[in-house]
């Protein structure tokens, strides 16, 4: 099918993908519509265990989550051993940044609350201040 857009022409080659229709639809600008599935997924690109400066990596999806090919010399329980031991490293890792942030904000929090009651004090609006007094306290470790 011949087709323009902005004044450049190109053919547009069709879908290989065969798609059936869903149950899902409804009407847009008086128009009906139907989600549209694909009746086969397309086949996932090959795993490729690269190694770049030092880093391993993986290309399309490693089932293992250190990317790294099981041999005949490394068992599969030692593996699984491996990757959990690895992956609970990394959950304490992740824990304890989020408990950083977690206490920076709070911080940063506390700071501008802070400097919004004294922005209060100043303009004298007693009402304000009073409700920034109560935020404060209620911000307070318990």
């Amino acid at each position: 099918m011949k087709l323009r857009y902005r004044g450049v022409s190109y053919d547009a080659e069709p879908s290989l993908l065969e798609v059936r229709e869903g149950e899902i639809g409804g009407v847009y600008r008086a128009q009906n519509w139907k989600f549209h599935y694909p009746r086969h997924m397309p086949e996932p690109p090959p795993v490729n265990h690269l190694k770049w400066r030092g880093v391993s990596y993986c290309t399309g999806n490693a089932t293992v989550t250190n990317c790294e090919p099981v041999t005949d010399s490394q068992p599969v329980a030692k593996s699984i051993y491996t990757v959990a031991a690895k992956t609970s490293i990394a959950r304490h890792r992740l824990q304890k940044v989020l408990n950083e942030s977690r206490k920076a904000h709070l911080a940063t929090m506390r700071q501008t609350l802070e400097h919004r009651l004294e922005v209060a004090k100043a303009k004298g609006d007693q009402n304000l201040v009073r409700l920034l007094e109560e935020e404060s306290k209620e911000m307070q470790p318990i």
